[in-house]
């Protein structure tokens, strides 16, 4: 908590209430505050190795060392996840080979709820494209919706994490790509800002 008026999260804990539904909203809303107020709990950073992972793996271009490494290093209950992860960012870049760059941070207020924009990576493609990139490591799919708003807000700090580029959001386990077009940029404003409201109110409430 920001204040005794706002609410301070992440992208992917906004990103995970949207997609979230009916009264597990609630429930959901209710753990994520607990995380906050003990960022200690390990489960809070449960997807790190993987992101320390893929990025170094992309820096020296040795991106099937680096996940065999995540891979062989994980304990036996996290194996299972990062072997799907691993297998899943192989499968995506395939003949790709995009350069890793640098991307900032951003933090974006909708409304009462600012929420804190770190992608993980900064890409820039073949063809000189460059993608602020959020990694979406989850056992579930990510829905089309929860990855628009995720391009969205990666499109509104966009001038703190890669002046002039684009968002990009890869869900990992599934080698599937999103970006977002200007069109569902404008149509996706309102919604954002009202799934932000609803989130406030249940965060006072937890």
């Amino acid at each position: 908590m920001t204040s005794s008026q706002s609410a301070y999260v992440t992208l992917p804990t906004f990103v995970g209430y949207s997609a979230s539904k009916g009264p597990s909203r609630s429930s959901f809303v209710r753990r994520q505050r607990r995380l906050y107020e003990d960022p200690a709990r390990a489960a809070f950073n449960y997807y790190r190795r993987a992101a320390n992972a893929v990025r170094a793996g992309r820096a020296a271009r040795q991106d099937e060392v680096a996940m065999r490494a995540l891979v062989n290093n994980a304990d036996e209950r996290t194996r299972p996840h990062y072997a799907a992860i691993a297998e899943g960012w192989l499968r995506y870049l395939g003949r790709r080979d995009p350069k890793l760059i640098e991307v900032g941070r951003a933090r974006f207020s909708l409304g009462e709820l600012e929420i804190g924009i770190s992608p993980q990576l900064g890409l820039r493609k073949s063809n000189g494209r460059r993608f602020a990139t959020w990694l979406y490591f989850k056992e579930e799919p990510l829905t089309r919706d929860a990855a628009q708003l995720a391009l969205w807000l990666l499109t509104e700090g966009m001038p703190d994490l890669l002046p002039g580029g684009e968002a990009l959001v890869v869900d990992v386990r599934r080698a599937k790509e999103f970006t977002l077009s200007a069109r569902d940029r404008e149509r996706l404003r309102p919604w954002a800002f009202s799934e932000a409201s609803a989130f406030v109110t249940l965060w006072r409430a937890a």
